[in-house]
């Protein structure tokens, strides 16, 4: 029985202030007080090795953003799109009537100058079902496309050919893996649901095999408790995945450098309460971990922000730069924190997005803007960031500075 595989990707980050004290070179966590972007520091000191006192990350090699093209003929709206390495993608668009929506999928070639219709094998939906099809892509004209059916199982459909012909599968677990190979997707399965039956208490990892689209168990599990999920992958083949630790039941962070094959636990310095799902990113040698939770009712949002992780030792050591104060903006993250190559980390939450120069210490307003900011994910391909309500308006970047815009849909 599985329950919410792709639940959690939709959530949380936030901001803070400065180290007050000069021989200590790091930020502090946000005091209780202060307005957007800032607060009184507190006597604790979470010590980094890179920021504070003013001082911002390096600057870094920078890079053009790939070149996509705009599709506005395409029918629909995306609600899914994903890109492979070479630049090659994949979109998923609905176009709805008042009782119908019509299920469409692009596919843009490596190297074309335009998207394309495929066919595709996603059924009509009828009633108030909503969309709910996933989209993994697994490389160089490979996809997965997941139904999202509730209750499960899903049925699933895997194309290696850029959507020209389609293979009938199941999410439904099939055999082992060794690792996760060049390619793959890392994904959860609920082994254990809560007692109400709308939540989970315990998940292994499964692996999406970009050969076959077929799911296996990864043979060695990372060793935490709860709830386990994909929590990233570093340029240089880091993966992550995020749980509790087993003695303490705190969130907790694996790291595997054998593509999964063996991995080790690493503590998140200052860590209180359990949340869901953490998240890293990576700018150069330095991490971030993003660790979202429910925050106070009394704060009006749904992704709320519990604390943001650093690492300058590929993940070994985790320091926290930042927690959860009252009333202290950002209060949530959607999508993927975007940690740039100029030392630069930026975060959409559900009231703004917001950007910090200080390595996570303190945020301020990005641009002036306050509001629905849209989202931002990370591809194999750059940092994937869209609009807000479906509009249809993308920009990808590989650097996290250099951005380029497109547009897919004609929004009916």
């Amino acid at each position: 029985m599985r329950w919410g595989r792709r639940k959690g990707r939709q959530q949380a980050v936030a901001g803070v202030v400065l180290g007050v004290l000069a021989l200590l070179v790091g930020c502090v966590d946000a005091g209780a007080s202060g307005g957007p972007g800032g607060g009184r520091a507190e006597a604790g000191v979470d010590a980094g090795a890179d920021v504070g006192a003013g001082r911002s990350v390096p600057a870094r090699t920078v890079a053009a953003p790939p070149r996509i093209p705009s599709a506005p003929d395409l029918p629909g709206s995306p609600y899914a799109v994903g890109f492979a390495a070479d630049a090659g993608g994949f979109a998923l668009l609905a176009r709805c009537g008042k009782k119908r929506c019509r299920q469409h999928v692009a596919v843009l070639d490596r190297g074309a100058g335009s998207w394309r219709l495929a066919r595709s094998p996603l059924p009509d939906v009828t009633g108030d079902l909503g969309i709910t099809a996933g989209l993994t892509v697994l490389g160089s004209g490979r996809a997965l496309l997941t139904e999202g059916r509730w209750p499960p199982p899903e049925r699933t459909w895997f194309t290696d050919d850029g959507g020209r012909e389609w293979r009938r599968g199941s999410a439904d677990a099939s055999g082992t893996t060794p690792e996760v190979p060049e390619g793959a997707a890392l994904v959860h399965d609920c082994s254990r649901p809560d007692k109400e039956g709308n939540g989970c208490e315990a998940s292994r990892l499964l692996v999406v095999l970009p050969a076959t689209g077929r799911f296996a168990v990864l043979a060695g599990q990372p060793p935490l408790a709860g709830v386990l999920t994909p929590a990233g992958e570093t340029a240089g083949g880091l993966l992550f995945a995020s749980g509790t630790d087993p003695g303490t039941g705190l969130p907790a962070l694996a790291r595997s450098e054998d593509r999964g094959r063996t991995w080790h636990a690493t503590a998140l310095t200052g860590s209180e309460k359990p949340g869901w799902g953490i998240r890293v990113v990576a700018s150069g040698d330095v991490l971030y971990a993003l660790q979202p939770g429910q925050l106070p009712a009394g704060e009006g949002v749904k992704n709320g922000l519990l604390a943001l992780h650093r690492s300058t030792d590929g993940g070994h050591t985790w320091e926290r730069v930042w927690k959860y104060r009252k009333g202290v903006d950002p209060r949530s993250a959607l999508g993927d924190p975007v940690a740039d190559a100029d030392g630069g980390l930026t975060v959409h939450g559900e009231d703004g997005v917001w950007h910090s120069t200080d390595g996570g210490c303190t945020f301020e307003p990005a641009d002036g803007t306050r509001g629905l900011g849209g989202s931002a994910t990370v591809t194999p391909l750059g940092y994937l960031s869209g609009g807000s309500f479906g509009a249809g308006s993308y920009r990808i970047s590989t650097d996290g500075v250099h951005w380029h815009g497109f547009e897919l849909g004609d929004g009916t």
